[in-house]
């Protein structure tokens, strides 16, 4: 995961910690909002990201989900968590573009396929 935070950090000019929170926050939204075997193969084709989405579980209270609908609800997360709305779309753009390397463009693609609006903020 070293290198996906670094990544984001760098494009999105934000501290690490906050590159985690929103790798944490777009895991956990994938993990319910994603088809399941697309999701589980990009955890596990970046290191340390079994365990961070395990950490997002946990620290997430019951009862909250993600307000709104498709990616909408992700962005509001992604707020939520102290990103601007232009940190929002570079960090979507950068972690994408590192699932693409990690697990190809078929499995990104569904994972894309299945969030209505995520495409636009690719």
């Amino acid at each position: 995961m070293d290198e996906l935070v670094t990544r984001l950090s760098g494009a999105a000019h934000i501290e690490p910690a906050k590159a985690v929170s929103a790798v944490k926050t777009i895991l956990l939204f994938l993990d319910k909002e994603a088809p399941s075997d697309a999701v589980q193969e990009l955890v596990q084709a970046i290191p340390g990201a079994d365990a961070a989405l395990s950490e997002a579980k946990a620290e997430q209270d019951e009862d909250a989900g993600f307000a709104g609908f498709g990616a909408m609800a992700a962005y509001h997360a992604l707020t939520a968590v102290g990103l601007s709305g232009s940190e929002v779309q570079i960090v979507t753009k950068e972690l994408l573009a590192h699932a693409r390397e990690k697990v190809g463009e078929e499995t990104t693609g569904r994972i894309v396929g299945a969030i209505p609006g995520l495409e636009a903020f690719i």
